[in-house]
Parts: C-alpha cells; structure tokens; sequence
C-alpha cells in the first residue's frame, strides 16, 4: 500500500509541474496576450476611455458560458429566456448555463485542467473550491480598474468587507456575493419516524445518532447520502469551525470559534473526538444507515428525504424548506420538520465569500462576463428571475418588498453566487406551514445567539507557498478521508494511522507550518 500510495503522490506532483507549466505558457488575465490587459493595463488611457464610452448598442454580440452547482429546477430555461432577452438589449449578451452536480464533485477541477471553455463559475470559500483553484491558477486576478470599469454598479454598492474578504494573497479573485446570513446547518427529519420511535423532539447530537440507530434498526436509511454532513455537525456542536482554504475543505484542520483568545488550531487526525466520531460512523455504516456505495453515488442530499429513501437530511433551514415543503405536499403523512441539534451554541454568521463567481484565467471574454456579472447582481428583475422564476408563474409580488410561492417553486436556481440583499425579494407567508414558521423561529433564535466574533472567522490561508504539498494531501485525502468519515473502512485505527503516515509523506507538516506562519502574522496585523 505505501509503495502503490508513493507513486500516487508522484504522480500527482508530475501533472501539477505540468499543469504549472502549461499555465506558465498561457498568459493570464491581466497580461498583454489577453483582452483585459488590451483595455486596460498596455492600452493606455486612451483605450479605456474609448472602451468606457461605447455604447452598449455597438457592443459584439457574445455568448458567455457560466457553471453553476445542483441540478436546473423547472422553468429555469423559461426564466433564462428572458434574463437573455434582458442582457441581449442591455450589453448585446446571452448566457449559456452548465451544471455540477453535488455528486461530481471532481468535475470542477477538471474543467481548468482540461481547458475547458468557459467564462463564469459559482465558487465559494472553504467548500465551493476557491483557495485551491486561485492556488493552481485556475481563476482570473480581478483588479479594481477591471471591476470599476466593467461592473461599476457592483463595485459601488458592495461593502469593503466583501472585498477584503475575497483577497488572497492582497489580490481579488473572486466577486462575492452581497449577502450575509446565520447558515446554520440544521436536520430536517420525517415526523412519521419519530412517531414510530417515540421521539417527540430531537435536539441534540447524540439524540439525532440515538434516531440513526432506531432507523437502521428497522431498516430504514437514516441519511441515505451518507454521513458527510454529519461530520460537520459533529465538530460544530462541539464548538468547533474549519479553518478556511486549508486541505480538504477546512474540515481536517479547525479552530475553537466559540473562544476568541484562542488563536491556536487542530489537525483533526490528532484529535481524539476525530477518532470517536469515525468509529461511531463505521458501526452506523456496518449496521445500514447509509448504503454502502455512497462514496460512488451522484445522488444529492436532498434525494432520499424525497424520495423516502432516507429518513433526514442535513442542511442549512433555507435549503431544507425548499425541499420539505413540497414533499410533506407530496407526502403529508410523512409530516416533514426542522430541527436544530445544537440549541446550546452560539452560532456563526457567514462571511460574504461563502458564495460568489470566480472567472476563468484562460477565457478571452472576461469583460463581457464582467458586464453579465454586474447586471446578475444590481438589476432586480434579473434577480428575481435568477432567484424565483417567472412571475405569476413560480411567484407573486405582494408589494412591500416581499413575494408569495404560486405553489409551483422554481427550485434549483442556484443563484447564490451574486445574491444581493438589498434587492432580493423577502418570503411573505400568507399561510404558513409548520415547516416555514419553523424557519422563521431558527432564523430569529440564530441571530439572537451569534458568538462572539473571532479573528479566524476572516482568515483564508493562502495555499500558494505550498501549492504541490497541498495537491498531494488532497489526492490522499480522497483515498482515506471520505472513507473514514462514512465509516466504510475495515478497521479504524488502523486507517487513521496509515492516513497520517501518507499525508506526512505527502507533505502535511509543511502545509501545517505554512498555516501557522500565516495565522502569526494575520492576528498581528488585525489584533
């Protein structure tokens, strides 16, 4: 296994000398070989004025290409439709939308490695992938020339947070999104099951693993996706956090949010609740809590709690109302609700990069996506349209800055890359469902119990210094981590200890010490 592993990590690192290569040849947004630098940085002023000045009417038509993550909901092409006809009038411009799946989780790094021909991504810090793409080169530096002259309304209206936070290294590149929110993850969990074990409520940890194991007991998937998201919940309740653009997402490496004098950080693999948490998972796996091939399935999590495959899902409220209350339509029998498994914590405001659009260094169009981004952003029907549908279709307007469901929910929109909060239309309910006055509850009782903020909370690492260490823990990571932490491997203990012997060789240390380096100099410029 080691020797297979070491030339695994070989030639991990080979293709990253190559793709550096490669991307050292291909000059980046921002130099003379490309159509930013033509307008902006070797044409001169002259240039900019002219490009500044041209009316919208004569620009060249273009069609720029934009990925989006999830699955397209109905009427998504009805509603793109006319967001085209909007951009066609206003800067000569349609969009084309691709999609990730939650399931194809590789895809998005592949499309840089593989040339892919595109201009616009939803990306987001930590778990949507911006650190490690800025780190191999994937995503396009944005100036502030760049983002005044081709998304002026943006860069007026956003506060200097959100571009504070989107730097890596002193550089923007990524535009995030205008919004903040308590995210908090919650358990949405069929109300006919809990019945059926007697469990009139379930607010903790332990209890949600106590149903889990009632579930499994009978048969029945608890998480039916497996337990990814429970391992979230896992160091969230413990008041734990993931440090943001460290490996893997931030989840092997965490710091302590809920005190912030404590500036120190943990690596999870020695980390005793860490170890606790993978044995609880195996013996849930080992008894069918989750199928057996979910590390291969393309199923997203909302899938088996509406499908009745499985009996929960995690996510945070807004996701879970957006699926519980059509299927508890659906199925009223099932009698679908949320419930907060950490009542005891304080909670964690999201930063404005949980969300945004990252651009391709390699497109050619960069201005025009530039020009797509700011209307997506500022104009408020192509917000409603990107966010709810089609009007008398998906919804109505109420008036007051609120709207109502039709009933028919537009769904799958994933419009959360350029959310911007002061235009979006706010939920009126008219006749609230369990579910929706349970969110309204969670949404008040979380912005009443946010933690006290911690220097950390604003602390992205830069994976830039040990971009090929990084490379090679990420490749080991997805042979032992996501096994772990489903509890699909044979003996535990001994995972972990050739887990941690591989990301040694693979260079964990160095990234730890980098991130140490990091955070010393971060809390000495911000204390």
């Amino acid at each position: 296994m080691k020797t297979s592993l070491r030339k695994l990590i070989a030639l991990v690192l080979s293709a990253l000398m190559c793709l550096s290569l490669l991307s050292a040849c291909t000059a980046p947004a921002g130099t003379a070989d490309t159509e930013p630098a033509k307008e902006s940085a070797d044409a001169g002023e002259e240039g900019e004025k002219e490009a500044e000045a041209e009316p919208e009417s004569e620009l060249e038509p273009e069609t720029v290409t934009m990925y989006l993550l999830g699955t397209k909901g109905d009427n998504f092409d009805e509603a793109y439709d006319k967001i085209n006809e909007i951009l066609k009038k206003k800067i000569n411009t349609t969009v084309n939308v691709e999609w990730i799946s939650w399931g194809e989780g590789n895809k998005y790094s592949l499309l840089f490695s593989g040339g892919e021909d595109f201009e616009m991504i939803f990306t987001a810090s930590q778990w949507g992938n911006y650190e490690t793409t800025v780190a191999l080169g994937g995503f396009a530096e944005l100036t502030e020339e760049m983002l005044q002259t081709y998304a002026p309304d943006v860069w007026e209206q956003w506060p200097a947070d959100a571009w504070t936070q989107a730097k890596i290294n002193g550089k923007i590149y990524m535009i995030p999104a205008n919004y903040v929110e308590v995210n908090q993850d919650v358990v949405a969990i069929r109300g006919d099951l809990m019945k059926k074990y007697g469990y009139d409520d379930i607010n903790s940890y332990d209890q949600l693993l106590e149903f889990y194991e009632d579930c499994m007991n009978d048969g029945v998937y608890g998480n039916s996706v497996g337990a990814g998201s429970i391992y979230w919940l896992m160091f969230e309740h413990l008041g734990m956090y993931a440090v943001g653009g460290t490996p893997c997402g931030g989840q092997m490496v965490l710091y302590n949010c809920k005190d912030p004098k404590d500036l120190s950080f943990t690596y999870v693999l020695d980390w005793e609740p860490f170890v606790e948490y993978c044995h609880k998972m195996k013996e849930l796996a080992d008894g069918g809590c989750w199928p057996n091939d979910v590390l291969n399935t393309t199923s997203e999590r909302q899938d088996g709690l509406v499908s009745g495959r499985g009996a929960t899902m995690v996510w945070n409220a807004g996701s879970c109302q957006m699926y519980a209350n059509p299927t508890n339509a659906e199925h009223p029998d099932w009698e679908i609700n949320l419930y907060n498994i950490m009542p005891e914590c304080k909670y964690r405001a999201t930063r404005y990069i949980n969300g945004g659009v990252g651009f391709n260094a390699a497109s050619k169009k960069l201005e025009r996506a530039l020009m797509v981004y700011n209307e997506f952003a500022t104009n408020p029907e192509i917000q409603n349209l990107a966010q709810l549908g089609i009007e008398g279709v998906n919804w109505i307007d109420v008036g007051d800055g609120t709207y109502k469901s039709t009933g028919n929910d537009f769904g799958g929109g994933s419009y959360w890359g350029w959310r911007n909060m002061n235009i979006m239309l706010k939920t009126f309910y008219e006749d609230p469902t369990p579910v929706d006055e349970k969110v309204m509850a969670l949404d008040k009782y979380f912005k009443e119990n946010l933690y006290e903020s911690h220097i950390l909370d604003s602390f992205t690492f830069n994976p830039e210094a040990v971009a090929t260490q990084v490379a090679a823990v990420d490749a080991v990571q997805s042979t032992y981590f996501d096994p772990l932490i489903n509890g699909l491997v044979d003996d535990v203990d001994a995972t972990i200890e050739e887990f941690k012997e591989a990301l040694d060789y693979a260079g964990m240390q160095d990234i730890l010490d980098e991130l140490q380096r990091q955070i010393d100099e971060f809390a000495a410029a911000n204390q």
